[in-house]
């Protein structure tokens, strides 16, 4: 039996994070390189994957594969719990689970680096493809959280941070790094100013408005992609705090609202 081709994608490859996602040979189509090159992975050289350290406490190596027919009836669940929402997380053996109703089941356990998402077979459905962005940036989000990388369902415009409602986004999200002074979006990167606007579009409202320092550190707390039972990282509130001295923040007035006016 011949041995598994593994096909091994980095993230921000050019900044050295040590984050990245494997995939079977036989399994990778272009709807998955696309999204991926989306997100900021790049192919890895063969030559370079032996190089990859599995010592580093911060690497993290997610596995994609095929679920099996047992968690492929797990992914599926019931339709009663619809009035719970799509996403979950639960604790399994010790082991944090994050599933994504119809789309995947992924295990983060924690202090390990060898994760594990297991994909729906349906999951090269267009529709489904977004589900996979989102499982896939709370991936990042929790790779990234002990380093402080705070994320955000949103984009760039213009220079400026647009933190938007999950559905709103399309799964489409924004990670700033404090210490590297860089944001990444799915536009590619750009310098962290030293001074950024955040707009906040995941409320509507009639006139637009400034946050308060104190505002802006709840929201920015509390609107995170990353999915735990223990909240942000010690360094996520420092990167946070630091975000705060450096942005304002401001409500968008909606479309709806500016034909009112």
């Amino acid at each position: 039996m011949e041995p598994v081709k593994w096909n091994y994608f980095q993230y921000r490859k050019s900044h050295n994070y040590p984050i990245y996602i494997r995939f079977k040979e036989e399994q990778i189509n272009t709807k998955y390189t696309h999204l991926l090159n989306e997100l900021g992975f790049t192919l890895v050289p063969d030559a370079e994957t032996k190089k990859i350290s599995l010592e580093k406490i911060n690497t993290r190596i997610l596995t994609v594969q095929s679920a099996s027919a047992r968690i492929q009836q797990q992914i599926t669940g019931s339709d009663l719990l619809d009035k719970y929402g799509m996403e979950s997380i639960s604790i399994q053996l010790g082991t944090l689970i994050y599933t994504l109703r119809k789309v995947g089941l992924m295990g983060l356990p924690h202090g390990k680096t060898i994760w594990d998402l297991a994909l729906h077979s349906d999951i090269s459905h267009t529709d489904k493809m977004v589900g996979l962005r989102i499982m896939l940036v709370r991936f990042l989000s929790q790779a990234l959280s002990y380093e402080g990388v705070l994320s955000y369902w949103g984009t760039v415009k213009d220079d400026a941070v647009i933190v938007m409602k999950q559905a709103q986004s399309f799964g489409e999200a924004v990670f700033i790094d404090m210490n590297k002074k860089v944001i990444f979006s799915n536009g590619g990167e750009i310098k962290l100013a030293s001074h950024l606007k955040i707009i906040r579009k995941d409320k509507e409202i009639k006139t637009s408005s400034n946050m308060t320092r104190e505002d802006m550190i709840g929201f920015l707390s509390v609107s995170t992609c990353l999915l735990s039972f223990n909240g942000i990282t010690h360094s996520m509130k420092k990167s946070i705090f630091d975000l705060s001295l450096h942005s304002s923040g401001s409500f968008a007035v909606t479309e709806a609202s500016e034909v009112n006016l």
